[in-house]
């Protein structure tokens, strides 16, 4: 092997020390090194990145007597770029020229690469402009490298312009720079823009390849324009692509993210028709149906995929069971979740707090406690589903059972946030616990749990039903000196128990301090707190105080019941106020009431509206504290 080879040998390798000690040898042995050894020698400390030491080599050449040719030339400029250099690349670039060797595409597609890598694309446009001024026609690795600079940017317009001074100079697009084309626009999801480049590559006679395909289908799936994503899908056809269980996958996430479920159901069953359907593309499916509401189709894609004898993913079943429990329909979701779990899939958190609070609304604690449990051994119960069932049990007025489950939650180690205490305290006023009901209120404090509008309301609740008054009304002051401003629930429900326990004077008084805060507005709350003081003063037999309350309600345009009216028109028969009773009959009968019921039978069918309130929305006269 000659000197020459095994300098090259070690260029090529990168070994510029055994590069210069062969070269070294050659002297030695009286060999004359010529242009091909220091080429050979600059090679190698380019291709380890040492410019300088390239530098040093190619000038050693010129001191020689010798003239560096552009391959010479091309691995210094090579070798600044690769250390990082690009102006001294440039410099050389130029003194190339400055030496009377015409520099090549390969010297200017050296530098605009290191500027592509920098992302300086007026950097690399200026290059390529002067490299065409010198007289150098840009090859396709020039275009190439300017096209990745646009594709990195996402520049599609400056993309296509490049693509038409390429076609006019009579450079033919390769596969790599059509990829590149479609690609800019798949990255955005523009389905139409890569389905053009797609349908321009097959014009010009470019076969398209793999990554043609790869990078098409990457379109899809960022796609919501499932009209764009079938015209790409036909032009892979027409290229000779033959539809795989990746690509209808990929259709069916289009129609999916476009909430075209319809369409996804197509492809699905063109996929199950031709025996590709997999369990991803089920699976895609039955979420789209069950987030959609469409309970029903969820369900029978995925009684199909089992039938199919596939695994379904996690996701497909959390989807379902979530869908079904948000329904209303705990049953259902149940029977899925149970599905779910002899697959073996790992069922999430929020999939069990889900049918956990199904069961809870539907008021069966069993159930709801029995999926808690599972919870708990899987290791998956959180606040959430312990607080769920806690206010199942709140519902029911099983206060024992609230408590013992909340102390469980803090001995698992999940500690009880707001809305875990309001809900047994809520269990302690619907049971009349006033004293219960301030003792977790006082270890909702140690726990440094910051009690809201809705812990004091349950708190004035307790205290109302335990007929304290007082101790309600001492919430109230409570509220206000934390920063809280009592609401209609608070009013209304001490206002509701003064009535009861007749105490029209305190009823009168906190309805006025209601009004003062500007919440007696014509609404059915404020309603309520008008019709409980008309009440308590009827039934006080006081039918002035009552009539006055009463006229107030007419002349604000609250809406006054029958047997608001019946209450004044009883206290004045009761008081042998005849005349004052025939005045109210006239009204109540120009506001559509008939005076003829019984008062009894309308506090009845009152009492019976207000049970169905709070069946609905919970303790006290208003909502669910």
């Amino acid at each position: 092997m000659s000197f020459n080879a095994m300098i090259a040998a070690c260029a090529r390798a990168g070994e510029t020390q055994q590069a210069e000690q062969w070269f070294a040898t050659m002297c030695k042995a009286g060999v004359q090194p010529n242009l091909v050894s220091h080429s050979s020698v600059v090679n190698a400390c380019a291709r380890a990145g040492d410019a300088s030491r390239a530098e040093l080599w190619l000038e050693k050449a010129a001191a020689s007597g010798m003239q560096p040719n552009a391959i010479c030339y091309n691995s210094l400029i090579h070798a600044c770029t690769k250390g990082g250099s690009v102006d001294r690349a440039m410099y050389w670039l130029d003194e190339m020229a400055a030496r009377g060797v015409q520099p090549t595409v390969t010297s200017y597609s050296t530098i605009m690469d290191s500027l592509v890598k920098n992302a300086d694309v007026t950097a690399v446009e200026k290059w390529l402009a002067r490299m065409a001024d010198a007289g150098i026609e840009a090859d396709d690795v020039s275009y190439n490298m300017l096209l990745g600079a646009y594709c990195k940017t996402g520049d599609a317009e400056s993309a296509k312009v490049l693509y038409e001074q390429m076609r006019s100079h009579g450079v033919t697009p390769t596969p790599m720079f059509f990829n590149m084309l479609i690609n800019i626009h798949a990255r955005k999801g523009d389905v139409k823009g890569a389905a053009e480049w797609l349908s321009e590559m097959r014009s010009c006679g470019v076969q398209p390849d793999q990554v043609t395909f790869n990078t098409s289908v990457k379109a899809f799936r960022r796609s919501s324009n499932v009209a764009g994503t079938e015209v790409i899908l036909q032009e892979l056809q027409a290229a000779g692509f033959t539809l795989s269980t990746t690509l209808y996958h990929s259709m069916i996430t289009s129609c999916v993210r476009s909430h075209c479920i319809d369409k996804a159901e197509l492809w699905l069953n063109q996929m199950a028709k031709n025996g590709m359907a997999d369990a991803p593309s089920y699976c895609s499916v039955i979420a789209a149906c069950a987030n959609a509401g469409d309970l029903k189709k969820a369900g029978d894609w995925l009684e199909r995929m089992e039938a199919a004898g596939l695994n379904g993913t996690a996701f497909a079943y959390n989807s379902s069971v979530q869908a079904f429990a948000k329904s209303g329909d705990a049953d259902s979701a149940e029977k899925i979740l149970q599905r779910g779990e002899v697959s073996g899939l790992d069922i999430s958190s929020p999939t069990y707090n889900a049918l956990i609070s199904a069961w809870s609304k539907e008021g069966n604690a069993d159930r709801a406690e029995y999926w808690l449990k599972k919870s708990v051994e899987g290791a998956k119960a959180d606040v959430a589903s312990f607080t769920a069932v806690i206010h199942a049990c709140a519902k029911a007025s099983d206060l024992p059972r609230a408590e013992a489950l909340l102390e469980q939650m803090e001995q698992s180690g999940i500690p009880a946030n707001v809305v875990t205490f309001n809900s047994v305290i809520n269990a302690c006023a619907r049971c009349g616990e006033a004293a219960r009901a301030e003792a977790w209120f006082e270890k909702m404090e140690q726990r440094d749990v910051t009690p809201g509008m809705l812990t004091f309301n349950s708190l004035i609740n307790a205290s109302s039903k335990g007929d304290n008054l007082d101790r309600a009304e001492h919430w109230m002051c409570e509220m206000r000196s934390r920063g809280l401003a009592p609401d209609v629930v608070s009013y209304g429900t001490v206002i509701h128990a003064s009535m009861v326990q007749q105490q029209p004077g305190r009823a009168e008084r906190l309805l006025e301090a209601m009004r003062r805060d500007q919440l007696a507005g014509p609404g059915k709350s404020s309603a309520f707190c008008y019709t409980s003081v008309v009440e308590a003063w009827a039934r006080s037999g006081d039918f002035a105080a009552a009539g006055r309350w009463l006229s107030e309600m007419l002349e604000q345009r609250i809406h006054v019941s029958g047997a608001s009216f019946r209450a004044v028109i009883e206290a004045c028969m009761k008081q042998g106020k005849h005349a004052e009773a025939q005045k109210w009959k006239v009204v109540m009968k120009e506001k559509g009431f008939s005076p003829a019921a019984s008062l009894s039978a309308l506090r009845q069918d009152s009492r019976r509206k207000q049970s169905t309130s709070r069946a609905k929305h919970g303790t006290g006269p208003f909502s669910d504290a």
